[in-house]
């Protein structure tokens, strides 16, 4: 059996005080996380309070669920349409097609208005576009 020396019944009483002390301070961090639960969850019934109004249904989340599912409602009503516009393996129109032949040419947006029967504008429009078109390849 060990001997009962002061330094070891010291160094024990600093064990069992570093212990206690360790378990007083886990009790009180549990208490404190147990009325903060209890805060948020009494904030959130005044949050819910709030938003409720005379008839006892929540409009700003019932709006927002609705808005969401109209939403998604309408994005795959689109998805159809929005992949046949995005097809790149498309032709490209025909007055497109002699529009840039008749630029490679050296024609104008008059002259090339005059063959296709479309306004100077229109054709002076149309060439920029093609212009842009043949940078961006």
């Amino acid at each position: 059996m060990l001997p009962l020396t002061p330094a070891f019944m010291g160094s024990f009483l600093a064990a069992a005080l570093c212990l206690s002390l360790l378990l007083v301070l886990a009790r009180r961090q549990r208490i404190i996380r147990q009325r903060q639960a209890e805060r948020i969850l009494a904030l959130q019934r005044k949050i819910d309070a709030a938003l409720e109004d005379e008839s006892g249904v929540f409009s700003p989340r019932q709006s927002f669920g609705t808005s969401l599912k109209e939403a998604s409602l309408t994005t795959s009503l689109q998805r159809p349409r929005l992949d046949t516009m995005a097809k790149v393996d498309r032709q490209t129109p025909e007055k497109y097609r002699i529009l840039a032949k008749l630029a490679a040419q050296g024609m104008d947006s008059a002259q090339i208005a005059a063959v296709l029967g479309i306004s100077s504008v229109e054709a002076a429009q149309l060439l920029s576009l093609c212009h842009m078109a043949e940078i961006g390849r």
